[in-house]
């Protein structure tokens, strides 16, 4: 009964209620998210970041204004779950191209993972930000690209106990004595088939997500199995 009260109550209205008179856009383009995308308006923003700019993207808009995802203030790791045709690669390129134009190269590095087809990431390997791009295309990249990652892990940690940072923050407040640091964002697209195909390759990013927090490393997964 109280099930059957609710789905009768769920499309009523209050007129006096301006919030109830907001909808969001069933389709939103990255022009909607940033009117000005020329190299000079990019270029401005990359300024503004100042030297330790947040790694943040306008995702879309919803009924309250836009969405904007920050991996430090909402991650610093993200799932991101849904069936197949749900729009979850397209929503990985969203949030690469718009956290790219956000913020500069020399503060935000990505690593691309695609293993259903290696596709996913055609329109942002050339992004000055790409460091890196894995696929099932290549047999035994991933494993490199783990070492890799281990490697980077290491060098980052060895720099902030070189001049005592407790974290990339604190690391970068010493700019003036420090080497710099980009945050690094690992996007992996179909991340159960690449569990399937290397068991030992979730574990090892466990790890990676573990240690990453304090030295700037996120990771950004997508996946029909999310469990």
């Amino acid at each position: 009964m109280i099930a059957l009260i609710a789905r009768r109550l769920a499309c009523l209205v209050d007129p006096e209620d301006d919030r109830s008179a907001r909808t969001a856009s069933s389709e939103v383009t990255l022009a909607d998210l940033e009117p000005d995308m020329s190299p000079e308006a990019i270029g401005r923003r990359w300024r503004r970041g100042g030297s330790d700019p947040a790694p943040a993207a306008p995702l879309g808009f919803s009924a309250d204004g836009r969405i904007d995802i920050d991996l430090v203030r909402d991650g610093p790791h993200g799932l991101i779950a849904g069936t197949t045709g749900a729009g979850k690669s397209e929503l990985l390129r969203t949030l690469v191209v718009s956290m790219a134009a956000a913020v500069g190269p020399q503060h935000l590095a990505f690593v691309l993972v695609d293993y259903k087809g290696g596709s996913t990431f055609d329109a942002c390997v050339g992004l000055p930000h790409t460091v890196g791009v894995v696929t099932d295309l290549d047999d035994g990249l991933a494993e490199r690209a783990l070492v890799s990652l281990d490697a980077e892990l290491h060098r980052r940690e060895r720099l902030l106990r070189s001049v005592g940072a407790s974290d990339l923050t604190d690391y970068r407040a010493r700019r003036h004595e420090c080497e710099p640091i980009a945050r690094l964002v690992v996007v992996i697209d179909e991340f159960a088939a690449l569990a399937k195909e290397l068991p030992h390759f979730l574990s090892a990013l466990v790890g990676i997500a573990q240690r990453g927090r304090s030295l700037g490393v996120h990771l950004l997964l997508a996946t029909q199995r999310p469990a």
